[in-house]
């Protein structure tokens, strides 16, 4: 077997909504084969539970990605799942183990540099998820719809513009911006990090990446999603967090020496 290009201390990843018609399962299943990590962490909404119990919604490519995952915790890798609003029917299974993954409602990390991080999906800080289910779950089925119906449409030009492929995420993304202001989701979860005495906290939930230092000196670290983007946060080997989009170090895999992504951190060009 080829020696995956790159090479992390952990790789934490969150809304991967398999099942869902915007998951982009394909680069997901890329990304997981082109990396390898002694912790992988699974922060939330991997699998969609709302809309994958659809008949038709499942394809292969989800079972991919899960075996995938399945995969590399059989040979090493110590995954950790703490379960989101879209697949909290897995916090049943707090505490358990299910092959080599194990199942939390929150993880504490430490990184090697002696961060004390703590990994959580943060729906329980977003109050249209705790206090108005129902709306975030019909929100939830008009984005599948706006997705399905965008595709279906494009599907019909010639030449589709991004434009028309992208209505439907950026509709998801206001939706998101919406639960941020009047929810105050990052500074309610930065604030309860800080005061169960973590450095920061890395989250998932409201699709927006993000590293950022607070002004209570805490990090706020949040993963993205793979559906409007395809970002992940990565510890190297000497405990620097970088926050990577998919799309764009895919085309440096392609196009650099792969002895150069395989160096040391300090020698790995900023990207």
């Amino acid at each position: 077997m080829q020696t995956p290009p790159l090479r992390y201390r952990a790789v934490f990843v969150s809304d991967f909504h398999l099942g869902a018609a915007g998951c982009k399962a394909d680069a997901i299943q890329h990304f997981l084969e082109s990396m390898d990590c002694e912790y992988l962490y699974l922060a939330g909404d991997i699998i969609d539970l709302w809309v994958s119990v659809k008949a038709s919604k499942w394809r292969q490519k989800h079972t991919n990605v899960v075996r995938t995952v399945l995969g590399k915790s059989e040979y090493g890798c110590k995954v950790f799942y703490t379960p989101g609003n879209h697949d909290a029917l897995f916090r049943k299974m707090n505490g358990a183990t299910l092959g080599n993954i194990a199942f939390e409602h929150s993880v504490t990390h430490i990184t090697a540099d002696g961060k004390k991080l703590l990994v959580v999906h943060g729906d329980l800080f977003d109050r249209s998820v705790t206090s108005l289910k129902p709306l975030a779950w019909a929100a939830t089925w008009g984005y599948e719809f706006l997705t399905v119906f965008t595709d279906w449409r494009s599907s019909l030009r010639s030449n589709p513009s991004e434009q028309a492929k992208g209505g439907a995420g950026r509709i998801k993304q206001r939706f998101k911006r919406l639960i941020q202001r009047f929810t105050s989701f990052e500074e309610h979860i930065v604030v309860d990090a800080k005061s169960r005495g973590y450095d920061g906290v890395i989250c998932g939930h409201i699709h927006k990446p993000k590293i950022e230092r607070r002004e209570n000196g805490a990090l706020y670290i949040n993963t993205g999603d793979w559906v409007e983007h395809c970002t992940a946060v990565v510890e190297h080997l000497d405990g620097r967090l970088e926050l990577i989009d998919w799309e764009i170090l895919q085309k440096e895999i392609e196009t650099h020496d792969l002895s150069l992504l395989n160096a040391p951190p300090e020698k790995i060009p900023s990207r």
